[in-house]
């Protein structure tokens, strides 16, 4: 799934040609902090109706619901939106390593393929004790 060379058209046309469960894995976005506590996990794929807020670039701090998800790892999302010249609007994509997730679409009814990513990747997730710090210092400051 790397992309071995440094030629920008082939690592495009790459991205471009990857099967779906292969770009699954690189829509993943960062999950609000709230979100992660609850869930312990700190990554998800985007989906189509997902509530964001966008972290960086020009509609910083922008919250909104995602309406398309493009090929190129693009979102389009209901709140951001740029007026023309002749005064037509539309929306901007936005890159997806710049967005996080504040709310799923359907918080009731969890769709079976996150519900599995989240089982799976909460079940080796770190306990806030295991995040504090090394083994070697808490032992050494008891000494």
């Amino acid at each position: 799934m790397k992309v071995k060379s440094k030629q920008p058209r082939k690592q495009r046309k790459a991205l471009y040609n990857y099967k779906n469960h292969q770009r699954s894995k690189l829509l993943s976005t960062r999950l609000a902090d709230f979100l992660r506590d609850q869930y312990g996990v700190k990554k998800l794929p985007l989906r189509v109706g997902d509530q964001v807020r966008v972290v960086k670039g020009e509609f910083k701090d922008f919250e909104g619901e995602v309406i398309e998800i493009t090929k190129n790892l693009r979102a389009k999302i209901k709140e951001c939106v740029f007026e023309k010249v002749d005064g037509t609007q539309f929306n901007p994509s936005i890159h997806i390593s710049n967005l996080v997730i504040t709310k799923f679409k359907d918080e009731k009814k969890m769709d079976p393929w996150r519900a599995k990513i989240i089982e799976r990747k909460a079940l080796y997730g770190f306990g806030p004790e295991e995040l504090k710090g090394p083994k070697k210092q808490k032992e050494e400051e008891e000494s």
